[in-house]
């Protein structure tokens, strides 16, 4: 499962990347929201 967070996290680092490339401040916020709830998963996971 942590494997699968942490791949996850790559995407979303890579989406979020992107995305303050491109300007698109309002799309990175929702962006790192995300990235906060599944960097709390991944921790919690690896905190088992």
């Amino acid at each position: 499962m942590g494997t699968k967070l942490f791949m996850e996290l790559r995407r979303i680092f890579a989406e979020l990347a992107s995305t303050l490339i491109l300007g698109k401040n309002k799309d990175a916020a929702d962006i790192a929201m995300t990235l906060s709830e599944k960097s709390r998963a991944l921790a919690e996971e690896l905190a088992k």
